[in-house]
């Protein structure tokens, strides 16, 4: 099954400041704690809301740009996120206890979600051969 850690934005990320020297090096070493595990998909970050659009489609398919950034660190935003594969909602919770915390910055918020299996999308045997080397990469 495959999860997604999200990683809450903060007033620091908003804002565009840096972590502890090395909180990188960490982060880094937990990602690749997931990938030797052979349960990590991605681990992207994003970049400040201050860059960023709302955008509101309505059903008749008319889209209007309803916001420019930045946006309020309160109402949710996402500072980064991970992609995992794991066995159980357990497992994953306990890798998301292991997440690596920027110091000097409060409490982190991360939000576990299940994402939904769309099995036909791996069926297609170009997929499937592309899956297959980006494993054997990691």
């Amino acid at each position: 099954m495959r999860y997604v850690l999200i990683f809450k934005s903060t007033a620091f990320s908003e804002a565009g400041v840096k972590c502890d020297p090395h909180f990188a090096a960490r982060r880094e070493a937990y990602a690749k704690s997931l990938a030797n595990a052979g349960m990590l998909l991605a681990d992207e970050s994003l970049l400040p809301s201050s860059g960023g659009f709302r955008i509101t489609l309505s059903p008749d398919g008319e889209a209007t740009c309803t916001a420019a950034g930045p946006f309020s660190a309160e109402s949710g935003l996402m500072e980064s996120f991970i992609l995992l594969e794991a066995h159980s909602i357990e497992e994953a919770l306990e890798w998301a206890k292991k997440a690596p915390v920027p110091k000097g910055r409060g409490e982190a918020e991360i939000e576990l979600r299940q994402l939904s299996d769309q099995e036909e999308t791996y069926h297609d045997p170009n997929i499937m051969a592309m899956e297959t080397n980006l494993r054997e990469h990691i």
